[in-house]
């Protein structure tokens, strides 16, 4: 019996390695294009909460490049241009600017964000070819499993955040596509918002 498992251990490791391989291998491929090629697209952001049942919406925009990002979502305009964040709120012509820490970029930037979870999670290819992330901590983290879908050009297309009080946050890419932009997009121009209020909180 003894001998019997070991020969499925042996035949079956060699999968198991391939497959911790090629997901990691498809996580460092997405990270390598984010950061050398310019993306733009819409995404949808779905906040599900287990206790009242009900899931939040919003849809927003969303360029990349390397670092560098401009997000547009519900009404609020962020951009970063690798060292300064800039947050404007439309509704109270306000803006306010930022160096932002590495973990306050994890919790806005996807590209941080998955740059994290590879750095600290344990990555596993699921059975329908999605990229799961299982915090080495568990005990002190507020997830159990974060759960990554790329198509074939390994450009992420779903992002789920499984937490361990029932709820959900789900972020889907709509469209992402190459583009040009220079670094000046990613820097929130004062002068093309007329008499807007600046909370410099550097």
């Amino acid at each position: 019996m003894k001998k019997t498992l070991f020969i499925l251990l042996v035949a079956f490791l060699p999968l198991y390695i391939f497959a911790q391989n090629n997901a990691e291998r498809r996580v460092k491929a997405a990270l390598s294009e984010l950061k050398h090629s310019a993306y733009e697209g819409k995404f949808s952001l779905m906040y599900y909460n287990e206790m009242s049942d009900i899931t939040d919406k919003q849809s927003g925009e969303i360029t990349l490049m390397g670092n560098k990002f401009r997000i547009v979502l519900g009404g609020n305009e962020t951009k970063f241009d690798g060292k300064t964040q800039w947050v404007f709120v439309s509704e109270y012509n306000e803006v306010s600017i930022t160096e932002p820490t590495v973990d306050e970029l994890k919790e806005i930037s996807p590209l941080a964000m998955i740059e994290h979870y590879v750095a600290k999670d344990k990555i596993s290819e699921g059975k329908d070819g999605e990229i799961n992330f299982y915090p080495t901590q568990p005990k002190e983290s507020e997830y159990f499993r974060i759960e990554l879908r790329l198509n074939k050009s390994n450009l992420p297309t779903r992002l789920v955040i499984h937490q361990k009080n029932g709820d959900k946050i789900t972020l889907v890419w709509d469209s992402l596509n190459k583009t040009k932009v220079s670094s000046d997009y990613f820097v929130f121009d004062v002068r093309k918002y007329p008499n807007v209020e600046v909370n410099d909180l550097r």
